[in-house]
This record gives structure tokens, C-alpha cells and sequence, in this order.
């Protein structure tokens, strides 16, 4: 059989650890992460060793519980990995009339389970599907020269690979474009319209684990716990040196370290603007700049690194469905 590149779906979950297939013909953004560029999957098994006192060697390995688990790769052309990390969806307009729809995404102590299937396309294809999934932590990165990428990492409370599902006839994603770290404006605190950030990254993350009974391998109940802070850094040349003071300063809380620092809402804003299709605004709230470091070549330009914690995030997203009707 040959294998081709495939597709990755999610899609939410009734109840955790209810598999939900993929709609079949799937046309809408709102099951696909992304554009998809990697996904990986597996199943840990926990073993030990019997090692009686008579032998030199195990007389056999133990087989316990197991974990599945998955991790999605990606190109970002929407927010819907946003959603599905931080658990919280609701509509600036219950009524949502028309498109594009407003969704307001923040982080909830209550994770929303989902199911992921994976498609590869060949002369038989091949199937399989992560059944109760929640997502343990989400990256965002933007470059220079490259698309805003991600990376999704979950863990499962089942791996179905006897043919779990029947598999779309028509994938067609959203006609959205991949974004672009150029399409986007910066600001920190009171320092707006920042056109000289070379890099930016950030993580979001939460503790999740699997609750396992004596009776069965596979876990009964899963335990979401809570969001660790926000961790990222920002890398950006200095045009001028009132500039540099001022960036400076976010890490020293003014001229000297004796100074109290100040959070600060890290703005990555998209063109935002309501009811206009495809648009997006991200911010990270309360952000404390722990360090940087300053390189100055001779010559060229020189280059700041600041590593940033925030508290937590907000997403709005102009959706091109309604929250009630894609599930989520």
C-alpha cells in the first residue's frame, strides 16, 4: 500500500471518550486545526519486569496501563487551536446572525474532550482515531520570513485502529490563508505599533492526567488540572536608543533594578475588526518580562531577546461558523 498525506479532524466530544467521526463531506474550518504540515500519534504501555530470586534473568514482562497520545504540527489560517487548548468558546452575539461570527476564546478550568482522526491517503487508506482526547499544550511561533506555525500536543483515553471511522469523501478547508507575522501589529503596554519585533513565541499549557482503576488497562476518568503561566520571549532590534531604554525598562521597571515591574498586555492583533472574515486578535494578559540579553555586533544591527510570563490569554476570532453550530 501507498501512503500519501493525509488529514488530521477534530471534533468535540459529547462525553469524554465517546468517539466522534469526522462529517462526512468535511467543508468546514472548523475540524481542521490548520493547515497541516505533521501529526504523529502513538500508545505508551506501563511494563515492569518479574524477576524471580532463583533466576539471573526476568522470567517475564508485566504489561499494565496505557496512554494514547498525539501531536499535531501545523500551519495557522485560523484560531480554532485556540479553542481547543483553552476550553472557553462564547459568541459576542447569542443571536449570530450572519457571517463571520465573533467567538470570544479564553481559558476555562473545564477543557473541552475531543476526538482526533487520522486519515492517510493511499490505495487503501489508512485510518485511525484518538478517543478522548484534551490538549496539554499549544506553541505559537512567528518568524521572519515564514508562517505563523504551531503545535498541538494531546494525550487520549483510547487508540482506535480497526478501521474507526469512514472517512470523508471531500476534505476542503477553509479558504482562509496561511498567517503571516507581517500581517499582524505588535504593542506592549503603551508601546504601540512595534515594526522592529524579529521573532515572537509563545506557550500555552495545563496539567491533564488519566485516572486508572485495578480492573482495566485503559483509564475511567481523566483529571484536567490547571494552566501554568503563559512562557514566551520576543526578539527585536533596537532602532534608536530611546527605544532601547524603553524596552529595557520593561525588564528593570524603570531605570534601575531596585524598581517595581509593571505588568503589561502583549497585544498580537491580526487587522481585527468585527464582522470582517478571517481576522484575529490575540492578547496575553499581565505579562512580566523576567530577562533579556542584548548582542551588539559591530557590524550589524544589534539584537534583543526578552523572556516574557503572562497570566492568560484572549483570543477573538471572526469564525466562519457559529460557535453552536460547529460543536465546540
Amino acid at each position: 500500500m501507498v501512503l500519501y498525506k493525509g488529514d488530521v479532524f477534530v471534533k468535540k466530544e459529547s462525553s469524554w471518550g465517546t468517539a466522534v467521526d469526522p462529517t462526512a463531506p468535511t467543508t468546514a474550518a472548523i475540524e481542521l486545526l490548520g493547515l497541516d504540515s505533521e501529526y504523529e500519534y502513538g500508545l505508551e504501555n506501563q511494563i515492569t519486569a518479574v524477576n524471580p530470586a532463583a533466576m539471573a534473568y526476568p522470567s517475564e514482562i508485566s504489561y499494565h496501563t496505557a496512554k494514547a497520545r498525539g501531536k499535531i504540527n501545523f500551519v495557522y489560517n485560523s484560531a480554532l487551536p485556540f479553542a481547543i487548548m483553552m476550553g472557553a468558546i462564547a459568541a459576542k452575539d447569542p443571536v449570530e446572525v450572519a457571517a463571520p461570527y465573533t467567538w470570544t476564546i479564553t481559558q476555562s478550568g473545564t477543557p473541552s474532550p475531543f476526538t482526533a482522526s487520522c486519515m492517510m491517503k493511499g490505495t487503501n487508506d489508512k485510518l485511525a482515531q484518538i478517543v478522548g482526547c484534551y490538549a496539554k499544550s499549544l506553541s505559537f511561533k512567528m518568524s521572519q520570513n515564514e508562517p505563523v506555525s504551531g503545535s498541538l500536543d494531546i494525550i487520549g483515553k483510547n487508540l482506535d485502529l480497526n478501521s474507526p471511522f469512514t472517512a470523508p469523501t471531500t476534505v476542503t478547508i477553509d479558504d482562509a490563508t496561511a498567517w503571516k507575522p507581517h500581517e499582524f501589529s505588535y504593542s506592549i503596554g503603551t508601546i504601540s505599533a512595534i515594526d522592529y519585533i524579529t521573532d515572537l513565541e509563545f506557550t500555552i499549557a495545563r496539567g491533564v492526567d488519566l485516572g486508572h482503576g485495578l480492573a482495566a488497562r485503559t483509564p475511567s476518568t481523566a483529571y484536567a488540572g490547571k494552566f501554568e503561566p503563559i512562557n514566551g520571549s520576543i526578539s527585536c532590534y533596537i532602532p534608536d536608543s530611546a527605544t532601547a531604554n524603553e524596552i529595557e525598562q520593561l525588564v528593570l521597571g524603570g531605570t534601575t533594578i531596585t524598581e517595581a515591574l509593571v505588568a503589561k498586555d502583549i497585544v498580537i492583533d491580526k487587522t481585527y475588526a468585527d464582522t470582517t472574515a478571517d481576522t484575529a486578535k490575540i492578547t496575553l494578559s499581565n505579562a512580566i518580562f523576567g530577562d533579556y540579553s542584548a548582542l551588539f555586533p559591530l557590524d550589524t544591527k544589534m539584537t534583543y531577546k526578552f523572556g516574557f510570563s503572562a497570566t492568560h490569554a484572549t483570543v477573538l476570532w471572526e469564525a466562519p461558523s457559529t460557535v453552536a453550530a460547529s460543536g465546540w
